[in-house]
C-alpha cells in the first residue's frame, strides 16, 4: 500500500515495482482492472458452474486451457480473480510441480496441500487448508444431524449455521463457536459416526479414510504444523489411495479446482509433459473436480503441443482460452489504481499521469501486444525519473542575468553554420545556470536525442563517394569489359578550399537538416490528380518509390550526353554519380574538389568510362551473381530469410517507406515486418505455408493492425489507410500455397487483403543477388556501402518494388 503518508514526496515507494503476482491467493477485485480479460474470467466462471449443476459430467468441459503470449500478461493475476469471483463457492487447489518430484497423484495432493497450507485464510491464525478440514467435518456433522443419528435440540438452526462459514464455527472466537465447543468436547464419540457418514459418498479403504477424517479433524480444532505434516504423510500415501481420497474429501464439502500453473521449469521437456497431460485428463474426470492447466504459448509449444498425440492434444485445447494484453484505457486504468492505493498526494498523480502519458505510450503498438508487466515496467522507471526531477536542487536564489536583446538589424539567424565564428564570439553572454543536476541533464539530453527526427533513409549529402574496386591492371568487370587502372590516388580536397564545409560539419547540422525537410516536404505533396475509381495515396506512392529508385541513371545519362571530357585522373567525390535524390526535389549540390588539370585531348575513350568504372563494377559483380542464383532459384524452395534481409534494408533506406518490426504475440524471436505508405500499410508474411501456427498468428496480428488503423481514421476523420498481408511463391511453393488459402488460417473478413506475389525463375534469382551483394558490403569483402549498393542497384528491381507497393 505503500509508506504511510509522513513520508516525504520524494522518498515514496515506487507503487509500480510490484508487477508479480505469487499466487492467486490475496487477489483483490476491487483492485484489479475491471475490464481486464472479463470475458475469459466469465466463460472459466460459467463453464465450471455448468459442469457443478450438470447431471454427472456431461455439462462444460472436464479441463480448461489458459495460455498467454508470454509471461506478464496476468495468467496467475486472473487466477485469483476467479477464486475472488468463487467467493467460497469452490476449493481452490495451487498446484505447481517441482523438478524433483516424480510426476503423479501423490504430487499433485502433496504440492495442492502444501500451498493451502501456506496461504492465510480470512481470519488471523487459519489458513485455507484448515479452512477445508473444517469445511469437511462442518459437512459430516451436518449429515449426522439431518439423518437423526446425532440429536439436536433445534436442527433447524443447527443445519444453517452448519451450512455457513466453517472457520465461524471451529475458531474459539467464532459467531458459531457454541457448535465448534459442542463439537470439542465430544469429538471422541463423534470420530467413529463422522468416518460412517464419509465412507457413504467417498470409495476409499475404511482404515485409510478413518486416518484421514480424524487428521482433518484435528487440524480444524486445532490447526498447527504438526497437523498439517500427518495430513501430508497421508497424501503422499498412494498404495492407500491416499491423494485421490484428499481430492474426494474435499468435494463433500466444495467443488474442487485444481489451479495448475508455474510450468516453465519443464521446457523443451517432451516426456514431462507427455505425463502431466496424461495425469491431468485423468484427474479431470474425477467427480467435482475440475482442472485448470496455465502455461505461456512457448511452454506450450515447446513442452505439449505437437509432441502429444492427436487425440490428447484434442482433449486439452477443447476448451482453450488465450489471454490478450491490455489496451490504453486498461492501462490508464491500472496507472490510476496504483496511484490511488500508494502514498501520494492527488496533486502528484495528477502530474506524474501527466508525465508518464499513455496515450503515447501505445502509439504505434500492434493491438493485445503490450502485457500488464511491461507497462508496470515501463511506469516504474518513468516513476524513478520523475522523482529524481522533484529531487533536483533548486535554482540559485541570485537573478538570473538575462542576455540584452540584439540591437535591430543585428540578429542572430537560427542556422548557425551561416554564422561566422568571430560574430558567435562577440555576441555569446555567460551561460544561465542550469537547473537540473548532471545525471537529470544527460537523461533529458539523451531523451531529445530519441525525439530528433531520424536522418535521411537514402543516402544524401552524407554518403561517403563509392570507393573503387580493389585497383589491378587491366581488371575486368562482371561483364567481361576491360577497366582501366585509376593513374592516381585521389586527392583529398582541403577542408577550407573553396568554401567547403569544415571536415567537422555534418549532414545532421542545421542547414542540411532544412535541406532535408524541405525536400521530404515536396515529397509529400501530391503529384498528380487521382483518375476516377483509383484509391487515393496507393498508385503515386508506388510511382514516386519507383523514381526514387530509378533517379540515379539520370546523372550518368546527362553526363553522356553533354560530351564534356573527363579528367585523366580517379574522379573526386564531385564528379562521382550522385545518390538518387528525391523525387520531386532536386539533387543536393555537389561538393567543390580541388581545381584539377584538363585531360588530354587524345584519351577520349579512358576519360568517359573513368566516371563509371565503379557503377560498372558494381552492375557487373550482380550480373555475376545473378547467374550464379540461377540455379538455386531453378532447383531449391523458396528462401524466406533472403527476403526478409532484403525487405528489412529496403524498408530502413527507402524515404517513402516506413519500417517497423513486431514481435508476434507466443512465438519469441519471430517477427513481423510492416512497411508504411502513404494510405497504404505492407505486413510482410514470411515463412513456409505449411506452418499453420505462424500464420494464424500472422493473421491475428493484422487483424489487430486492422482494427487500429480503423479506429484511428475514425477518431481523426480521415479515410482509413490499406491493410494487405503480403507473401511470395513460386511454382514449388503453388499447392502449399493453396491448401493454406482453404484452411482456418485467415478469417473470412482478412482474405480480401492477402495479396500472394508470383515470382519467377529469374525474379527470385535477382532478388537473391541483390541480397547477397549488400551482403558483401556488410561484410567488408565489397568496398561499397549497403546504401551505395542500393542507390546503384535498386533499379534492377523495379518490377519487384512496384509489385510490393501495389495497392491491390
Amino acid at each position: 500500500m505503500g509508506p504511510p503518508a509522513s513520508v516525504p514526496q520524494g522518498d515514496g515507494l515506487n507503487p509500480f515495482t510490484d508487477d508479480v503476482c505469487a499466487g492467486p491467493f490475496g487477489v483483490e477485485e476491487q483492485r484489479s482492472v475491471p475490464g481486464l480479460n472479463v470475458d475469459i474470467l466469465g466463460q472459466l466462471t460459467a463453464t465450471i458452474d455448468e459442469r457443478q449443476t450438470s447431471t454427472g459430467r456431461a455439462g462444460g468441459q472436464p479441463l480448461l486451457l489458459l495460455t498467454a503470449p508470454r509471461a506478464g500478461y496476468g495468467k496467475t493475476h486472473l487466477l485469483g480473480r476467479l477464486a475472488a469471483a468463487a467467493n467460497g463457492q469452490v476449493v481452490l487447489v495451487p498446484l505447481a510441480f517441482r523438478l524433483e518430484d516424480q510426476i503423479g497423484i501423490s504430487a499433485v495432493a502433496v504440492r495442492g496441500l502444501e500451498s493451502m497450507a501456506r496461504a492465510d485464510a480470512t481470519r488471523e491464525g487459519w489458513t485455507k487448508l484448515r479452512e477445508a478440514c473444517a469445511g469437511v467435518c462442518a459437512v459430516l456433522v451436518r449429515r449426522l444431524i439431518e439423518n437423526g443419528t446425532l440429536p439436536c435440540a433445534n436442527p433447524e438452526q443447527a443445519l444453517r449455521v452448519l451450512s455457513g462459514n466453517p472457520v465461524e464455527v471451529f475458531d474459539e472466537k467464532g459467531s458459531a463457536r457454541l457448535i465448534g465447543e459442542w463439537v470439542r468436547r465430544f469429538e471422541s464419540q463423534l470420530r467413529r459416526p463422522m468416518t460412517e457418514q464419509a465412507m457413504k459418498r467417498v470409495p476409499a479403504i475404511p482404515a485409510a479414510l478413518e486416518s484421514w477424517v480424524n487428521a482433518m479433524l484435528n487440524h480444524a480444532l486445532d490447526g498447527g504444523m504438526s497437523h498439517v505434516a500427518v495430513l501430508r504423510v497421508l497424501a503422499a500415501d498412494e498404495a492407500n489411495e491416499g491423494p485421490v481420497t484428499w481430492l474426494r474429501l474435499l468435494g463433500l464439502w466444495r467443488p474442487v479446482v485444481l489451479l495448475v500453473d508455474h510450468l516453465d521449469a519443464y521446457y523443451r521437456n517432451p516426456e514431462a509433459g507427455l505425463r502431466i497431460a496424461s495425469l491431468l485428463l485423468d484427474m479431470s474426470e474425477m467427480d467435482g473436480v475440475h482442472v485448470v492447466l496455465s502455461l505461456n504459448q512457448d511452454v506450450w509449444q515447446a513442452t505439449f503441443g505437437h509432441h502429444l498425440p492427436s487425440a490428447m492434444e484434442d482433449r486439452l485445447t477443447a476448451s482453450q482460452m488465450l489471454l490478450r494484453g491490455i489496451g490504453e484505457s486498461e492501462a490508464a486504468t491500472l496507472l490510476g489504481l496504483r496511484l490511488r492505493h500508494s502514498a501520494i498526494s492527488a496533486e502528484q498523480a495528477r502530474e506524474f499521469t501527466a508525465f508518464l502519458d499513455v496515450k503515447r505510450y501505445f502509439l504505434g503498438r500492434p493491438l493485445g501486444s503490450v502485457s500488464a508487466r511491461t507497462f508496470l515496467r515501463h511506469a516504474a522507471k518513468q516513476w524513478d525519473f520523475f522523482q529524481q526531477t522533484l529531487a533536483s536542487p533548486p535554482p540559485p536564489a541570485t537573478p538570473i542575468q538575462h542576455p540584452p536583446a540584439p540591437e535591430e538589424g543585428r540578429v542572430l539567424p537560427l542556422m548557425t553554420d551561416a554564422v561566422p565564428v568571430s560574430d558567435v564570439e562577440e555576441t555569446q553572454e555567460p551561460a544561465e545556470p542550469s537547473i537540473f543536476d548532471t545525471q537529470t541533464a544527460a537523461q533529458m539530453k539523451m531523451m531529445a536525442e530519441g525525439l530528433a527526427e531520424p536522418k535521411p533513409a537514402l543516402p544524401q549529402q552524407n554518403e561517403a563517394p563509392l570507393m573503387p574496386m580493389t585497383p589491378r591492371p587491366a581488371a575486368i568487370n562482371g561483364n567481361g569489359k576491360h577497366l582501366p587502372a585509376p593513374d592516381t590516388v585521389r586527392d583529398e580536397a582541403p577542408a577550407a578550399e573553396n568554401g567547403a564545409p569544415p571536415p567537422q560539419f555534418s549532414p545532421s547540422s542545421a542547414g542540411a537538416f532544412e535541406n532535408l525537410r524541405e525536400m521530404l516536404g515536396k515529397l509529400r505533396q501530391p503529384s498528380v490528380p487521382h483518375p476516377p475509381g483509383e484509391e487515393k495515396g496507393t498508385h503515386s506512392v508506388a510511382e514516386r518509390l519507383a523514381d526514387v529508385m530509378s533517379a540515379s541513371a539520370a546523372p550518368v545519362a546527362a553526363k553522356a550526353s553533354s560530351g564534356l571530357p573527363a579528367p585523366s585522373r580517379a574522379p573526386s567525390p564531385s564528379s562521382l554519380p550522385p545518390p538518387p535524390s528525391f523525387a520531386g526535389a532536386p539533387a543536393p549540390a555537389a561538393v567543390p574538389g580541388p581545381v584539377q588539370a584538363a585531360a588530354p585531348a587524345a584519351a577520349p575513350a579512358i576519360a568517359t568510362a573513368t566516371p563509371n568504372a565503379e557503377r560498372d563494377a558494381l552492375l557487373g559483380r550482380y550480373e555475376a551473381l545473378r547467374l550464379q542464383m540461377a540455379a538455386e532459384a531453378v532447383s531449391m524452395p523458396l528462401d524466406f530469410t533472403k527476403l526478409a534481409d532484403l525487405i528489412r534494408l529496403a524498408g530502413k533506406r527507402f524515404p517513402l517507406v516506413r519500417f517497423s518490426e513486431h514481435e508476434l504475440p507466443g512465438m519469441t524471436g519471430r517477427f513481423a515486418m510492416c512497411w508504411s505508405l502513404q494510405g497504404l500499410e505492407i505486413v510482410f508474411g514470411l515463412a513456409n505455408f505449411a506452418d499453420g501456427s505462424y500464420w494464424r498468428t500472422l493473421a491475428g496480428f493484422a487483424a489487430g493492425r486492422l482494427a487500429e488503423l480503423n479506429l484511428d481514421a475514425q477518431s481523426t476523420g480521415v479515410s482509413a489507410a490499406r491493410l494487405k498481408i503480403t507473401t511470395f511463391k513460386t511454382d514449388r511453393e503453388q499447392q502449399s500455397w493453396a491448401i493454406l488459402q482453404h484452411s482456418t488460417a485467415f478469417p473470412p473478413e482478412l482474405t480480401s487483403h492477402v495479396d500472394a506475389i508470383h515470382l519467377d525463375t529469374q525474379n527470385v534469382a535477382s532478388l537473391y543477388a541483390m541480397q547477397r551483394i549488400i551482403k558483401e558490403s556488410e561484410s567488408g569483402s565489397l568496398q561499397a556501402t549497403p546504401a551505395q549498393v542500393m542507390s546503384v542497384l535498386a533499379r534492377e528491381l523495379d518490377f519487384f518494388w512496384k509489385r510490393v507497393t501495389r495497392a491491390g
